[in-house]
């Protein structure tokens, strides 16, 4: 055996046995710095009046603002930014609530305080123009807060948006409505499996460390989650009833809008899409085949496309 040879197996012997020792937390976080650092952001903090906000923010060109689906955070963006950065500068914002924003039992979360938060960070940011975007319950709040606040949007981009009332149930509503679980509410191991087969069509590969990691901060959070999942929704005896229907808040709604879908979205029913085009008939809809709820995760190269190329349209 040369010397190579051995050398290799010792290196490869040495990083098994270093993985096993290292916690799950950190070769989560260490993870999640790569793919901060691939994406060009960089951890920022500021404090509007109920707290403390955490988001990420790189890149160059034209602000585009984005907000993360429910039970998710500023990270969920980070596959997909590595693709935008070199046009935008993107802020990708932890929604209070999640990730390292303020979480307050005592807080209501629901969309209509959502919207008023984000306009506190708008203004503390010193952004007066800006394309913004949302995914699921991060759609439900761009899309309510452009209707009110079109003059600074430069575009919208609703990514399988949440709250889209009139658009038939989904998978997950029906299960609500059958008084299970739904499925974005994991509080063990295997129920956040789960949620990974119902979010994704294709899941990407995610090493045990990732699942582990992931797993335990949403047992950790299952209590305000539960909170913000039915302020969110105002899930009342098993109903899903929301209080401001992005299709209601977007009637008249003059700015660019592209509306991005997956087809296999079993969270929330991707007939939503053509509601919407209804309502706004100068809007763009992009469905991508063959993937679930999460496409700035599943697909984020092609994703990422759709609204480069949008907005290079508009520059026509």
């Amino acid at each position: 055996m040369n010397e190579f040879l051995i050398f290799a197996l010792a290196l490869s012997a040495l990083i098994v046995f270093s993985y096993c020792l290292i916690p799950s937390s950190k070769l989560f976080e260490w993870a999640i710095a790569l793919e901060r650092w691939a994406a060009n952001l960089t951890t920022q903090k500021i404090n509007i009046h109920q707290g403390q906000i955490e988001y990420l923010d790189g890149g160059k060109g034209e602000v585009l603002i984005l907000l993360h689906g429910f039970g998710a955070n500023k990270d969920s963006w980070n596959r997909l930014a590595k693709h935008l950065t070199p046009h935008f500068r993107v802020i990708a914002i932890d929604l209070p609530g999640f990730g390292n924003s303020f979480q307050y039992m005592h807080q209501h979360y629901d969309v209509e305080m959502q919207v008023e938060w984000l306009e506190e960070i708008v203004v503390k940011l010193n952004l007066t123009q800006f394309h913004l975007a949302g995914n699921s319950m991060g759609g439900y709040i761009a899309g309510n807060y452009a209707a009110l606040n079109p003059s600074k949007i430069s575009s919208l981009w609703l990514i399988n948006t949440l709250g889209v009332a009139s658009a038939p149930d989904s998978e997950m509503f029906k299960d609500i409505a059958q008084k299970k679980r739904p499925a974005v509410l994991a509080k063990s191991k295997p129920e956040y499996k789960q949620l990974i087969s119902h979010v994704f069509h294709k899941a990407p590969y995610m090493p045990n460390f990732f699942i582990d990691a992931l797993a335990i901060n949403s047992m950790n959070n299952f209590a305000i989650n539960k909170k913000i999942f039915d302020e969110i929704h105002h899930t009342t005896n098993h109903q899903v009833n929301f209080s401001s229907p992005i299709e209601q808040a977007l009637a008249g709604f003059d700015r660019p809008l592209l509306i991005t879908w997956g087809e296999k979205d079993r969270i929330v029913h991707p007939d939503g899409a053509s509601v919407l085009q209804k309502v706004v008939p100068t809007s763009t809809v992009k469905i991508i085949d063959q993937v679930g709820h999460l496409p700035m995760i599943e697909a984020p190269k092609l994703t990422a496309r759709q609204f480069t190329n949008f907005c290079s349209h508009l520059q026509r």
